[in-house]
């Protein structure tokens, strides 16, 4: 991965944990697409 996704991802993460999800997942699914999956 370059680093322009890397920051994404991390950035997304970010986002993510604010919602307080007891699990985050993220997956690639392919060039364009992430799956995201949060457990309460």
């Amino acid at each position: 991965m370059n680093s322009k996704s890397e920051y994404l991802i991390d950035l997304i993460f970010k986002k993510l944990k604010s919602y307080k999800a007891k699990e985050i997942s993220l997956e690639k699914e392919n060039l364009r697409n992430f799956i995201v999956s949060l457990i309460k």
